[in-house]
């Protein structure tokens, strides 16, 4: 299967099965916007749906809330135009073993879940107050949409995961792509919330760790004036890291992240237009413009 990384919001992010169609009166009553609800880490049993641990816990070993978060019910837009659908109270586990999503409607219980081996990729969409968090193997993708004002909880959780992901770390190359000069890992010099996230344990897991990095800014494709699209590659000795600006949006107050472990990379098969990394399983397809492709085909050739 090919695990196409490719994130048009409205166009490309269908319902779920277990969300229902938008109406007034089912969805009318607790409806107070997009970004209504706040995920949160239950501080006890009694913050969770009745039945939503016990089944966590066997389909992923889940044995702690702290490896909970649970979403509240929200109205969401789904492909073009004005459709919208609700999405039912839903727990997200993180466990020893899998990963796995409980949902209480259209009946109670868990709707997927992924065996932590086969995990290959983790896709993780910021804009403004819009998150959209999606786990990836060869054969599904578990993906949550969240308000992102819980991001400081969330965080960790999802740190300790890739962490996990990751093991011990590999050696960061030691080949720097062609037009780097004495072994520079990119120009001295980006702008400044590119080089925050370069530099932030989140975003590299180890902010003390060696890295090579490559940055590149384009214009956006389209006649008006817009402000460039960022993107930045980064290899560290745990995951092959891609941020850049959203693409699901016209502007840039957000950053679009995937996070590949290193020990589960099969192969980097360079193209035209991107890079196919092969991970366990699956091929993920990143776009990248000449300048990074040219970095990333340095450092795994």
């Amino acid at each position: 299967m090919n695990a196409q990384i490719s994130r048009l919001w409205q166009a490309r992010d269908p319902a779920e099965p277990w969300e229902a169609p938008y109406t007034e009166r089912e969805g009318g009553f607790y409806y107070r916007g997009y970004y209504a609800g706040h995920p949160s880490v239950p501080s006890t049993p009694d913050d969770l749906p009745a039945g939503s641990f016990e089944s966590l816990r066997q389909a992923c070993s889940v044995t702690d809330l702290g490896q909970l978060l649970v979403i509240p019910s929200c109205v969401r837009l789904i492909g073009q135009g004005s459709r919208k659908v609700i999405t039912p109270q839903q727990v997200l586990g993180i466990g020893a073993q899998a990963v796995g999503l409980w949902a209480e409607k259209p009946e109670p219980g868990l709707k997927v879940s992924i065996p932590l081996d086969s995990l290959c990729a983790i896709d993780d969409v910021h804009i403004l107050l819009y998150g959209k968090l999606s786990f990836i193997s060869s054969t599904r993708r578990l993906t949550i949409r969240y308000n992102t004002v819980c991001r400081r909880v969330l965080e960790p959780i999802l740190s300790a995961l890739r962490k996990t992901l990751a093991g011990p770390g590999l050696p960061v190359p030691s080949r720097a792509c062609p037009d780097q000069e004495d072994g520079a890992s990119a120009p001295a010099v980006i702008p400044f919330k590119w080089n925050f996230l370069l530099h932030s344990s989140f975003s590299t897991l180890d902010d003390s760790a060696p890295r090579l990095y490559q940055f590149s800014e384009e214009p956006r494709r389209s006649g008006r004036k817009r402000a460039p699209r960022g993107h930045l590659m980064i290899v560290t000795p745990y995951e092959l890291v891609s941020l850049q600006d959203p693409v699901e949006s016209f502007h840039s107050y957000g950053v679009d992240s995937v996070f590949i472990p290193r020990a589960r990379i099969q192969g980097v098969t360079v193209h035209a237009k991107g890079v196919e990394v092969s991970s366990r399983g699956a091929s993920l397809s990143l776009p990248l413009p000449p300048q990074l492709l040219s970095a990333v085909g340095g450092w795994f050739s």
